[in-house]
């Protein structure tokens, strides 16, 4: 019998059964390696790589690195297509996708763009509104929620654009894109580091993504697709 070294090799073992979704493998793709002695070996080949360079060999352990209530990350021993092996980790979603919505929300002929401080990047950003889909809502519902949370907006009407998943490196996680019409704006929501809502036009947009003043991949993309549909 394998011996595992700890819980946490257990813990993530398990949830091949119970998220199977997690660990599946399209034909010719980059296959999860599932068998304990097998991980083994990976784990002591990328551990004496790291010792090598100085770095501490934990880095080479395959399982459940971290996990709160909506999220997990996990480190994969993996086998490339010319069976070659690698460590690699990601971030995965206990809830299903999709994990949020990001809306092109325009008034009038102009989009709303939202200052936004974001922890990850200690920066501020200019985006369109988005955020996370809380349990039991639509996707339409959860535009409306993060138009009245983020800008207290409300939209008369509302268009699925299509589907991004703004870092596939990382995480699963996918996000719905929307175009809304809205029918007033109020004050940014401080509460959550929105710190000013500005209407622009297409021009000017364009402008400020040319400019790299806008960088946020949700906007990019709703703006991409809302063009492509001839909605601006």
């Amino acid at each position: 019998m394998p011996t595992l070294r700890s819980d946490t090799i257990r813990d993530y073992l398990a949830l091949v059964q119970t998220h199977p979704d997690w660990f599946v493998t399209p034909a010719g793709g980059v296959q999860i390696v599932r068998d304990p002695d097998q991980i083994n070996l990976i784990e002591r080949e990328f551990g004496d790589r790291y010792e090598e360079r100085g770095l501490p060999r934990e880095w080479s352990e395959v399982g459940v690195r971290y996990q709160d209530p909506y999220l997990a990350m996990l480190r994969d021993a993996v086998i490339f297509p010319d069976s070659s092996s690698g460590i690699h980790h990601r971030v995965v979603r206990w809830s299903a996708n999709p994990a949020g919505v990001a809306v092109l929300a325009t008034l009038g002929e102009r989009i709303l763009l939202l200052r936004h401080f974001r922890h990850p990047t200690r920066q501020w950003h200019w985006e369109v509104p988005r955020g996370s889909i809380e349990p039991g809502r639509t996707t339409k519902e959860a535009v409306i929620a993060e138009l009245r949370e983020e800008a207290q907006a409300e939209a008369s009407d509302m268009i699925e654009l299509g589907v991004l998943h703004g870092a596939s490196g990382l995480t699963a996680a996918c996000v719905v894109l929307f175009a809304a019409r809205l029918t007033c704006i109020g004050a940014p929501a401080l509460n959550e580091g929105i710190t000013e809502a500005r209407l622009v036009t297409s021009q000017e947009f364009e402008n400020m993504l040319r400019n790299s003043e806008i960088t946020d991949s949700f906007s990019v993309a709703c703006y991409l697709h809302a063009r492509l549909r001839g909605l601006l």
